[in-house]
């Protein structure tokens, strides 16, 4: 995907934050058509997962968005499969926390210092699937 393609999507998903989706929905819905669903059920799917899990704080929404598309891009539904998206999302999974310090929880991230802004966490979270896609396609 060119990175023009990557900043439109990355653009949509913020004008879709602006519009009240949380973060993980912002991502989904902004990868819906590259993954082969609709929009309303990215939106559907991701609903729960908004600061941090369900408002626990927890794991950000963003990066949770990025296991969901992994299991969604992933062709093959046996079983098996799960083997491949769970090693893909660990991927995508530890460049997040490199690129936050460490940091995956939504609490964490929003913390006192060195606050990460909702729209840089969806923006980057874009970037890494899409990086990431491109690689597999390109090893593949």
């Amino acid at each position: 995907m060119s990175e023009a393609e990557t900043a439109s999507r990355q653009d949509y998903a913020i004008e879709q934050r602006g519009k009240g989706y949380n973060c993980a929905q912002c991502v989904l819905m902004s990868l819906a058509d590259k993954l082969g669903i609709d929009e309303a059920l990215a939106a559907k799917l991701t609903a729960a997962f908004g600061s941090g899990f369900a408002a626990s704080g927890e794991i950000c929404g963003a990066l949770s968005a990025l296991g969901i598309a992994e299991g969604l891009a992933e062709n093959d539904s046996t079983p098996q499969a799960k083997l491949k998206a769970m090693k893909a999302t660990h991927t995508m999974f530890e460049r997040f926390k490199d690129e936050n310090d460490g940091r995956f929880r939504c609490r964490d991230l929003k913390g006192k210092e060195d606050t990460r802004s909702c729209p840089d966490l969806i923006r980057q979270a874009i970037a890494i699937f899409v990086n990431h896609d491109d690689m597999v396609r390109h090893e593949g």
